[in-house]
């Protein structure tokens, strides 16, 4: 009977745990969720749509243009990406979009991480941040570009380079 009553509580405990963490891991889901909500608005999914769709086009492109032995006409791009586009459409809705984003969020922080984002996200500054992200990252990168342009340094390196690969010396006229 001491026995029974003992596996009786233990089984009690586990069942109180697992619907505990069961419970932690929705409001997880939850919280990633919204997060999610709040980061990819249009500006950014549109960002998303167009990288993923770019990749895309060159990856079916090169084999294609291979296999025709030619580059494509205009034309040929245009009904390409039309193609790869409604398949992207199909294939990543905003909300399945939002659903990737609320699982790779949720590998990532834990619920009270994802709670502090999500109302950092809410307020007017974390408006401003998520809507200026892209313009500060095009800004960075332009920026780092003249930098590397402007290097003293760059002249070294085209002298090495040319030295390094002897071709890029060759000016071919026609």
């Amino acid at each position: 009977m001491h026995a029974r009553r003992w596996i009786a509580l233990a089984l009690a405990v586990t069942v109180v745990v697992v619907a505990g963490s069961a419970a932690a891991q929705g409001r997880e889901r939850e919280l990633a969720r919204e997060l999610a909500r709040l980061m990819l608005d249009d500006t950014v999914r549109r960002s998303l749509d167009e990288q993923v769709g770019r990749g895309m086009l060159q990856a079916v492109a090169g084999p294609l243009q291979q296999r025709l032995d030619r580059r494509l006409l205009e034309v040929e791009w245009r009904m390409l990406a039309d193609i790869i586009g409604r398949f992207l459409d199909e294939t990543l809705p905003p909300t399945r979009t939002e659903e990737i984003a609320a699982e790779i969020y949720a590998r990532h922080f834990d619920a009270a991480e994802l709670a502090a984002l999500v109302e950092f996200q809410r307020s007017a500054v974390g408006r401003k941040a998520a809507r200026l992200t892209a313009a500060i990252a095009g800004d960075t990168r332009r920026a780092i570009e003249e930098e590397l342009r402007t290097s003293p340094a760059m002249r070294d390196m085209v002298a090495e380079l040319h030295r390094a690969f002897p071709v890029l010396g060759a000016s071919e006229s026609p």
